[in-house]
């Protein structure tokens, strides 16, 4: 018959793997058997473990209180009794009992590393729940300290784990992400459980980061991982950072999913939790439009209950909701006493801040005082740029613009409703290029991306290791440091008088309504458009029709497509290009189009034909860059595979230019190019290009050992001042957070090139060959790239569609 210490040791066995009832029943027999003191007080505390996963934590806490009535224990015993205890309560909920617990537990499990390492890394997690995250930190590196010391390497890794979670919630993504990430390593093998935590947190970084649909994807997956093992409790938690997800982009989910943690929570006898629940689903329907006075006495109640439980973040986020709604219905004055009781830091999350500053700047609009809304609004922005100039990625810094959506389109809003010029000049600057106020840094060479890039350019397409080696790409950029340094828009004064014979015409699209701000060296205009109203659809219409164009250049269907191009063009030009050319006259046109916008082929739009553009991510951009060009004539070009006129287009256009270096067949990859591109002036790639809408720096064009993509870019420690992007979807982009473009044009302005030609469109492979040969026999003789390309568009024979467009600051 097996003795109390075996079947002691095969429950614990069993309760690791997540056998729960059969560890009562080994733990039931070990009881029976056991006539010593310690090994009883152990297992009695296993038990009240036990009896909390299965439901019943009220039991298991007075399993802790009788068990530490046992005579003849050890203090390391009691300890781990308080230690127990302490986790019990922590999980009901009793924040204050089991810090209490936890103290007596650390005072007494000294001369044991691995079980205070336990003590410690739970001590720890309670910190982070209550928002403490310097005290958390300093549990979480003292209990990997000691798990080091017992060679438990596992919980070392979970210590570190949760580390990177207390650096998440003090706003270091990219610390949270890589310490989450090496303890990965060592954690996900583990079990699936396991894993589901790690994913689970690691949700939380991406939606930090501003991806709430990739954390979404994996807090589902998560979610099922625990309750396939019936982890009810795991599941609420993660079902409770799922409604947090959801918040912003589907309110009536997150409310869906907030009430099913809420009952979970209870049903586990986690009072608190199941109200910190209740609370995310108030602030869901309240996000999702319902308004009762019913529903705000709720709020303000549960603020209170949250507040004594010592949860001020959670506290702090339904009263700004509250004030919220209490404006809503008419009641201002409840609104400012609930925000005067909400008493933030600089150590408080950016998604608080900025929903702060909206509820202020809300009640403001509601009080008429719009020039105090607008400040509430700049202060919030200005928070996140500075939070964004820590980071060096571009893939990085173009998601955080999303916590700042709303903000920047009140204040786009309130430009508009104002209608004065050079108000809705500074609005449409700061609401459409929030990564562009961020200083770009170039960052130093990273090996581990530079060797990840090469293997991912071996893989073929639909190869599984694709998408996870990718990812690591993307997560590992982030670590990219920024410069810390934040600009404002232009003054509107230097830029009308850096100007001179060309108009600025800034459209700007909001819900309903449409307008263009036009400015020239004699003053400004906001020009109303219309509600916008299908412009989108008719947008598509014409990007479907110009490919058609681009596949089907000769034929009778040929001229049918052309047709149905002119008409989509004229349509457009209706409602963006005709209303403003009374003021533009013939000037040449400087274009900061709205991100809905994105894709129009402005070139070819009529009235705009012909006339030199460029296209810069903002106005300021423009103005800052206009006047620095270098004049290098340095010229590096490559022609990639499967293009039939792709050496062709290369040869011809190196031509224009004495020492041109040109790079075709086998001499055309990735090592040789980039090398080609540190030391030119202008570059220009010719070859199959292709748009990656989710992870637009994955965009790339084809060379001859695989793609060359975006994060590509970032490694150059020298970045050609023009480049040219003679490949089919290059001229792309993603709209990240309603005005951020991303896509590869975006990572070559970003990474310092002054202009970037390249089209939104397919272009046939001979007009691209004809006109960017004669366009770059213009450019070497001295023309602007932007004038070179307006006129070339002008001699593209049979009238075939040239969408190429200038970005940058063309001129």
């Amino acid at each position: 018959m097996p003795k109390a210490e075996e079947l002691y040791r095969r429950a614990q066995e069993a309760h690791r793997a997540g056998r729960h009832l059969s560890a009562r029943r080994l733990l039931d027999r070990a009881g029976s058997l056991s006539n010593e003191p310690d090994l009883t007080g152990r297992i009695e505390l296993s038990l009240a473990y036990v009896e909390s996963e299965t439901g019943s934590p009220e039991s298991g806490m007075m399993r802790c209180l009788a068990a530490l009535d046992l005579e003849g224990t050890s203090s390391s015993t009691r300890g781990l009794i308080w230690s127990q205890l302490a986790l019990l309560r922590m999980r009901s909920g009793d924040t204050n009992g089991a810090f209490h617990d936890f103290e007596r537990a650390v005072s007494l499990l000294h001369e044991e590393p691995e079980h205070l390492g336990r003590a410690l890394l739970n001590r720890g997690d309670l910190h982070l729940r209550v928002s403490n995250v310097e005290a958390a930190a300093a549990d979480l590196a003292a209990a990997a300290h000691q798990f080091q010391i017992a060679a438990m390497p596992e919980q070392a890794a979970k210590a570190e784990h949760n580390l990177g979670y207390a650096r998440l919630l003090a706003g270091d993504l990219v610390g949270a992400l890589s310490t989450m990430e090496e303890a990965a390593v060592v954690l996900m093998p583990i079990s699936p459980v396991s894993r589901a935590v790690c994913e689970q947190d690691r949700a939380e970084v991406l939606l930090a980061a501003g991806r709430p649909r990739e954390a979404a994807r994996a807090l589902r997956a998560a979610a099922t991982a625990y309750g396939a093992q019936r982890l009810r409790r795991f599941q609420a938690e993660c079902e409770y950072v799922l409604a947090q997800t959801l918040l912003r982009e589907d309110p009536q989910q997150a409310r869906v999913m907030a009430r099913r943690s809420s009952r979970r929570f209870a049903s586990h006898g986690s009072p608190v939790w199941s109200a910190r629940a209740e609370a995310l689903a108030i602030a869901a329907e309240i996000g999702a439009g319902r308004h009762s006075h019913t529903l705000l006495a709720r709020a303000d109640g549960l603020v209170e209950e949250l507040r004594n439980e010592g949860l001020g973040t959670e506290a702090d986020q339904l009263s700004l909701v509250a004030a919220r709604l209490a404006q809503s219905l008419g009641d201002l004055a409840g609104a400012r006493t609930r925000l005067r009781k909400v008493r933030l830091s600089p150590e408080s999350s950016i998604p608080l801040r900025l929903l702060r500053q909206e509820v202020r700047a809300d009640l403001a609009q509601a009080q008429h005082r719009p020039t105090q809304a607008r400040r509430e609004i700049t202060q919030g922005l200005t928070e996140l740029h500075y939070w964004q100039s820590s980071f060096g990625s571009l893939d990085l810094q173009s998601t955080l613009v999303g916590h700042g959506r709303d903000l920047a389109t009140r204040g786009l809003d309130s430009a508009l409703d104002d209608g004065g010029s050079e108000l809705v000049y500074e609005w449409s600057e700061r609401a459409r290029a929030l990564v562009g106020r961020v200083a770009p840094v170039r960052p130093p060479r990273d090996e581990q991306i530079a060797a990840d890039l090469a293997a991912l350019r071996q893989l073929e397409n639909g190869d599984p290791r694709r998408g996870e080696l990718a990812e690591r790409i993307a997560r590992h950029s982030w670590a990219a440091p920024g410069g810390g340094e934040v600009g404002e828009p232009a003054p509107f004064d230097e830029l009308l008088a850096g100007l001179g014979d060309a108009a600025l015409v800034a459209y700007v699209v909001r819900p309903g309504r449409m307008a263009a701000l036009v400015a020239t060296s004699d003053g400004a205009t906001v020009v109303p458009l219309g509600d916008g109203d299908g412009l989108r659809n008719r947008l598509d219409a014409v990007a479907a029709d110009l490919d058609m164009a681009a596949s089907r250049t000769e034929g009778p269907l040929a001229g049918v497509i052309r047709a149905s191009l002119h008409r989509s063009l004229a349509r457009v030009s209706a409602e963006l290009v005709d209303p403003v050319l009374p003021l533009v006259g013939d000037r040449r046109l400087v274009l900061t189009p709205s991100g809905s916008l994105a894709g129009t082929p402005w070139s070819l739009l009529p009235g705009f034909v012909g006339r030199p553009l460029t296209i810069p991510p903002s106005a300021t951009h423009w103005t800052r860059n206009r006047a620095t060009a270098s004049g290098g004539r340095r010229v590096g070009l490559v022609a990639g595979p499967r293009v039939d006129r792709a050496a062709e287009e290369v040869s011809r256009a190196a031509e224009a230019w004495p020492g041109a270096e040109v790079l075709t067949g086998r001499d055309a990859n990735a090592r040789r190019v980039a090398a080609l591109a540190e030391r030119v002036d202008v570059l220009h790639l010719a070859g199959h290009g292709r748009h990656s809408g989710e992870h637009p720096l994955f965009s790339g064009v084809e060379l001859s050992d695989g793609a060359w993509f975006g994060y590509d870019i970032d490694a150059l420690a020298h970045t050609p001042e023009t480049v040219v992007l003679s490949a089919c979807e290059l001229g792309r982009v993603s709209v990240r957070s309603g005005e951020e473009a991303v896509g590869m044009t975006a990572a070559w302005l970003h990474a310092g090139a002054r202009h970037v030609l390249s089209s939104p469109a397919l272009v046939a492979d001979h007009v691209a060959c004809e006109a960017l040969a004669r366009w770059h026999a213009l450019v070497a003789g001295g023309a602007a790239p932007a004038v070179a390309l307006a006129e070339v568009g002008t001699e593209v024979p049979n009238g075939a569609p040239l969408p190429f467009l200038c970005f940058g600051a063309g001129w």
